[in-house]
């Protein structure tokens, strides 16, 4: 028999699951749609009961054409963060509260400086208001009902988790974000202090590592997706953890960067150093063992795509690849540098590697020699500047070692050289883009006693690697120097803005 091993992935908008064999190579897929709710401005909100109807529909379309007697073990992973509760019963206590809702940022607008400090010391995090700390202070204020019925808060992996088996868990990724002591393992009571939740800590699960086990599937559940009833189940994780251990990636100094529509560059590292005004995030890998700083500036992809959609007649098309295709063939023939023209890509503001939602994005050195071609290759640099930015904020120099490179922008490869040159170090993209789901499917095995994760997760996949140009390097360590200083000035000029509003 030909052992297989199945992985869920529940992102926002859409159901992932596919099957695999021990190779990585993907027998089956299935996918459904998510529902977001926004019923009052700044709310984000899913049914947990349609969650889980997705999840069965999209195992359902991952098991047609699958012996399931085949199928060892199940993964899970998930987005992150957002408010998941359930009382005693395990039933959900109202729509869950998704990571990208805004709702408590008065709450934490109106939190002290001392009170920062004792949540940075803790979980080395810059919070928002779409985390579980912040967005229990609302309900209490404004659904003290509601509250009085939480028994269990876990996390989107975790609800899936508990309806596939009937067990509630928490990995340590997913409960790293807000109250988690990063140093001690344990939830800080200085952390929920701050964030006025002393009494949600009943509440809070034990963190596990997402290689152990969870449970078996029901027999409720195997009547809902198909699934052999008894088949053993991992602990969920954060989908970003998992697409890290789809990669491979567990060692300090591991490097993955993500361009999509937003851009994400993730580090991994043994510790952290406490820091009062931490910028990004930081979260445990799925192991629980090692680090993963996360700094993910708000403009990736969506700045090329706003750049071609202000020329729809010369860049506009079917495809992205058309569209992308234009560009290139424009940018292509400009210089590392764009001719003096440098772009801030804050579009929407900034959160990496500095905090300032009210930035703008705007071209610096136009002159009236200059040309589309130009700005349209200062858009693309500009956006390898903020990856190195944040590197460089991060780390303290630029990268000595290769780094793996996914998401939309990724499938560009004049944006991928770019971002080599920038970077100065080789960029490595993979021809796969499944490993959020490899890696949920590869957690299930190790539950399973089959080994550890990443070691299981090697596979064979083709990639290319795009070697830095060290003549480029030259050119682009003085743009950098520009785009740094111009940032620089940029963020004093929208500070004292933003006071003269108020």
């Amino acid at each position: 028999m030909n052992p297989l091993w199945l992985g869920i992935d529940v992102g926002t908008t859409a159901v992932k699951a596919a099957v695999y064999t021990s190779e990585g190579v993907q027998v089956s897929y299935g996918e459904s749609s998510s529902a977001v709710m926004t019923p009052a401005p700044g709310h984000s909100e899913q049914d947990m009961l349609q969650v889980w109807q997705g999840v069965c529909d999209a195992v359902r379309n991952a098991l047609k054409t699958v012996d399931t007697t085949q199928i060892e073990s199940i993964g899970l992973a998930a987005q992150g963060d957002g408010f998941w509760a359930t009382d005693l019963n395990g039933k959900p206590v109202g729509p869950a509260i998704l990571w990208n809702d805004t709702r408590a940022a008065g709450i934490l607008a109106d939190l002290s400086k001392q009170e920062l400090t004792k949540i940075a010391h803790a979980c080395h995090t810059s919070l928002w208001p779409g985390t579980v700390g912040p967005i229990y202070g609302w309900l209490k204020d404004n659904e003290p009902d509601r509250v009085r019925d939480i028994a269990h808060i876990m996390h989107c992996a975790g609800w899936v988790g508990l309806c596939l088996t009937g067990e509630v868990a928490v990995d340590f990724s997913d409960a790293s974000i807000p109250f988690l002591d990063l140093n001690e393992g344990g939830y800080s009571d200085d952390a929920l202090a701050a964030l006025n939740a002393q009494d949600l800590k009943t509440c809070l699960l034990k963190p596990q590592s997402a290689e152990t086990p969870l449970g078996r599937v029901s027999t409720e559940a195997a009547r809902a997706t198909g699934l052999p009833a008894g088949l053993p189940v991992s602990v969920g994780t954060l989908d970003l953890s998992a697409m890290i251990v789809g990669m491979g990636m567990e060692s300090p100094g591991d490097t993955m960067m993500i361009l999509g529509t937003t851009a994400v560059v993730n580090i991994l590292r043994n510790e952290v150093t406490l820091d009062e005004r931490p910028v990004g995030a930081t979260a445990f890998h799925a192991n629980g063992k090692t680090l993963t700083r996360i700094l993910a500036p708000t403009t990736g992809a969506a700045a090329f795509d706003w750049f071609c959609a202000l020329h729809p007649q010369t860049l506009g098309g079917e495809t992205p690849a058309e569209i992308a295709g234009k560009l290139n063939a424009l940018a292509r023939e400009v210089p590392a540098g764009a001719n003096g023209v440098t772009f801030l890509p804050y579009l929407n503001g900034e959160r990496a590697p500095f905090v300032a939602p009210e930035a703008t994005g705007g071209f610096f050195g136009l002159r009236s020699t200059s040309t589309k071609a130009d700005m349209g290759r200062a858009v693309m640099e500009g956006a390898a500047f903020s990856l190195r930015d944040c590197y460089v904020s991060e780390c303290g120099q630029l990268p000595n070692g290769i780094i793996r490179l996914t998401g939309g922008g990724a499938k560009n490869p004049l944006w991928c050289q770019i971002i080599a040159d920038v970077m100065q170090t080789p960029i490595q993209v993979s021809d796969a883009s499944d490993h959020g789901l490899w890696g949920a499917a590869c957690l299930g095995a190790a539950a399973n006693d089959k080994g550890a994760a990443c070691t299981l997760a090697a596979r064979d996949e083709n990639s290319t690697v795009f070697h830095p140009n060290s003549t480029n390097g030259l050119a682009y360590d003085k743009a950098f120097a520009i785009y740094k200083s111009l940032s620089q000035t940029a963020q004093a000029f929208w500070a004292q803005t933003s006071k003269e509003k108020k």
